[in-house]
């Protein structure tokens, strides 16, 4: 929907069947999620309170679960020095309102203060590490939370473990796609640099543990840098894995730029260091699997990708940076596996930062 004729009527008649706030309260409504999954507005009220009205993405599952285990980490998290955007209640009770009209899902949540982290300061990685460990440990420590059935299948996360398969089955799945020939080559690199992972159990068990709860999605975007109360927002994904996936996503996201070397090891090492601070305690051995598990977690970012240059059926199209879906989605998807490369080239020099 587009800021075009009927777009605040339509979110306005939205806020007040589904939670109960009137017109005459909402001061301005203005869309604010370009670039993102979710559909996001800023509502704000006559008496200065601000609030984000976002349509829920399909992919991410049963709507009320979402809704119900964002609540409970909010209470999990109530009274740690960490910014969190608190669920507003429906109407009918529950955290979500359903639109009749389109059997869509809104959620409502309180606005948070607080800009982007600049990708390049190695302080506000750090700073952004420190609230991602509080959290960590106020979700987990003394025993996780419960959470209802997450998404932690990793289909539309990063945390599935890649392995050649994943990449071969796209040959198949695609036959007779008009772009499959231009990507093969992106295919057979894929394969093979899923085929350099580890296969230790140590690494192994990273990708399949469901022992604690974590965030799940930890890029850059999903912090604020606030001076009272930086954020750590977005909890669709929340569920149950190793917290070394939300650390190296932390690293895949914050410290890759767009130009070789593409891994800044200071910034890694700034995470690491700002989580030890605050998070479990993990141990040296499990620190020296950082450089892999980002390696992992690109590659699988690389399959999404290049699947979706395929299906466009995921990734919204950046149209100024981009000339279609397609080319977008090839290029990012050619730059995780120019990624997953080097950091195999480098892990010598990686393992102990």
């Amino acid at each position: 929907m587009e800021q075009g004729e009927g777009y605040r009527e339509r979110l306005t008649a939205i806020l007040e069947r589904g939670f109960g706030l009137g017109g005459e309260r909402i001061a301005s409504i203005a869309r604010i999620d370009s670039g993102r999954v979710n559909e996001t507005h800023l509502v704000s009220l006559e008496g200065g309170e601000r609030y984000a009205l976002q349509k829920l993405n399909q992919f991410f599952g049963p709507a009320e679960t979402i809704g119900e285990n964002w609540h409970r980490v909010g209470l999990a998290l109530a009274g740690v020095k960490v910014g969190f955007p608190k669920i507003v209640p429906a109407k009918d009770g529950g955290w979500l309102y359903r639109d009749g009209a389109d059997g869509s899902h809104w959620r409502l949540t309180g606005f948070l203060s607080g800009s982007p982290p600049s990708k390049d300061s190695a302080e506000e990685a750090k700073v952004s590490a420190g609230v991602l460990g509080l959290c960590h440990s106020a979700l987990n420590v003394p025993k996780p939370i419960e959470l209802l059935s997450p998404l932690d299948e990793g289909e539309f996360t990063n945390q599935k473990r890649c392995q050649p398969l994943d990449f071969t089955v796209l040959l198949s799945h695609y036959r007779g796609h008009p772009n499959l020939d231009g990507l093969k080559k992106d295919i057979a690199r894929g394969e093979e640099a899923a085929r350099q992972l580890p296969n230790r159990p140590t690494y192994v068990m990273i990708f399949a543990a469901r022992d604690l709860v974590i965030h799940k999605d930890c890029k850059s975007d999903n912090f604020l840098i606030d001076p009272e109360r930086p954020a750590l927002i977005d909890w669709d994904t929340v569920g149950y894995g190793d917290p070394l996936l939300d650390i190296g996503e932390m690293c895949r996201s914050w410290a890759v730029c767009q130009r070789a070397p593409f891994y800044d090891a200071s910034l890694a090492a700034a995470i690491v260091e700002g989580y030890r601070r605050t998070g479990l305690k993990l141990s040296a051995d499990e620190y020296r699997l950082l450089p892999a598990v980002v390696r992992g977690l690109a590659l699988n970012l690389a399959r999404r990708y290049l699947t979706d240059a395929l299906a466009e059926a995921y990734f919204k199209w950046d149209s100024e940076a981009y000339p279609s879906l397609h080319e977008q989605n090839k290029i990012r998807g050619r730059h995780m596996l120019d990624l997953a490369e080097e950091l195999l080239d480098r892990e010598m020099e990686l393992v102990n930062i």
